[in-house]
């Protein structure tokens, strides 16, 4: 009887201690405002008046506005020039708008104050640019008509906008249910047949976030913003979208090329990682439980897990803090080193089809080989170099989407120094 008892104990005890990942995954998919009524006019956008309501959440959003390095070795929100860090990205991005002017994004509350003063934009922009740089956007979409919004020139309405990235954008004002403002992933989601209106709370957590931290490109036509996950999110997939449109961004001036950019793709590399596999989503860790006063919240500092490690990793993970983060900077330094062989890899490239360009006799159909190889080279380094976690969020992707670029750069190289023969 007692041995049965004490196996039964330990059958029960074992249970607990495996259910205890799940129950925190499950537990961070509570639903805090499911049965809220605000007292806001729906289009209510300034996120001051949210603080009067909820002053916790609001004191972590304001956080916002501070600038660090620390503890991130790779991004941080001090705003700095990345042409100087990295000179080959001014020959890769040669004859594009990235090569005046790409310094580090300095977070949400800056967003609109970034993009206003960025040197890429010019009197042509469309205010497709503005897409996710403000709450006031999905307002003033609803006013004027999604098309029109998006013909919009950029610098003729860029002083109507003067609220950046706030509660407006994920949550509706008046139940503050997560809910999706951006028609660009509306459009995605329904092109493969995917409806967010029966989307979970679980999944919104994710695709709040995939409004706007993804890639994307401006249709040439409409100024529409479009989303490449027609065939799927992996890199391969997306190049796959943008060879059968034969759509590109820019003739390189040096190469010929026809070129594609790559725009901070989180979602999608995030995507098929290890920490997706199992379930937890884009908040779990970048909008982990607080505590204040004997009540939980969600933080909305949305910042690097590495500034909130006890609350985003060590709920889990039950390493030191140390090594949680040596752990990080292991991955991180090899994509790092990985993602520099690439761009010079893609710069060599560049170099030896224009010397084969310039070659008397060359062989034009090497040449166009050559070309062919070194858009799909760096549509690869771009993909890796554009998302914000220094291969963290998917370490696997990242670093066979960085091989997957040197060979096919230094095959571009080679067929570029054949054609000269």
């Amino acid at each position: 009887m007692t041995r049965g008892i004490t196996i039964g104990i330990i059958i029960v005890a074992l249970t607990l201690l495996a259910g205890t990942f799940v129950a925190y995954i499950t537990a961070k998919n509570d639903v805090p405002y499911r049965t809220l009524t605000t007292g806001f006019k729906k289009d209510e956008i300034k996120p001051e008046k949210y603080g009067q309501k909820f002053p916790v959440e609001y004191k972590y959003y304001l956080k916002n506005k501070e600038m660090a390095l620390a503890p991130s070795k790779y991004g941080g929100s001090v705003k700095r020039d990345h042409l100087k860090e990295f000179p080959y990205m001014k020959t890769l991005w040669a004859g594009f708008a990235f090569s005046k002017d790409y310094t580090e994004d300095r977070g949400h509350v800056y967003a609109l104050e970034d993009v206003k003063e960025t040197k890429r934009i010019s009197e042509k922009t469309a205010l497709a640019c503005m897409t996710c740089k403000s709450s006031q956007v999905p307002v003033y979409m609803d006013k004027w008509g999604v098309d029109n919004f998006y013909k919009a020139r950029f610098r003729e309405k860029q002083n109507l906008f003067t609220i950046p990235i706030g509660c407006y954008d994920c949550h509706d004002a008046q139940t503050m249910k997560l809910r999706i403002t951006r028609p660009a992933l509306k459009d995605a989601l329904k092109r493969i047949g995917r409806d967010p209106e029966k989307f979970t709370e679980k999944e919104l957590k994710n695709y709040i976030c995939a409004q706007c931290h993804v890639t994307y490109y401006i249709d040439k036509a409409t100024n529409r913003v479009i989303f490449p996950w027609d065939g799927g999110v992996d890199p391969e997939d997306m190049y796959r979208h943008y060879e059968k449109r034969n759509f590109y961004e820019w003739v390189h001036p040096l190469s010929g090329t026809k070129m594609l950019k790559s725009r901070h793709p989180e979602f999608e590399m995030f995507s098929g990682s290890v920490h997706s596999a199992v379930g937890l989503t884009c908040v779990d860790c970048h909008m982990p439980y607080v505590y204040e006063g004997g009540k939980k919240y969600s933080s909305h500092w949305w910042t690097s897990p590495l500034r909130t490690l006890e609350q985003s990793c060590r709920k889990c993970h039950r390493e030191e803090e140390a090594k949680l983060r040596e752990r990080v900077f292991y991955i991180q330094d090899r994509t790092y080193d990985l993602l520099n062989r690439a761009g010079k890899a893609n710069e060599e490239a560049i170099k030896a089809i224009n010397e084969a360009v310039y070659s008397p006799g060359a062989d034009k159909a090497l040449i166009e080989k050559a070309r062919k190889l070194h858009r799909e080279a760096q549509w690869y380094w771009d993909y890796v170099s554009s998302e914000n976690s220094m291969g963290f969020h998917n370490p696997e992707k990242a670093l066979t989407t960085l091989g997957k670029s040197i060979d096919l750069a230094l095959r571009a190289k080679a067929t570029a120094l054949q054609a000269k023969k």
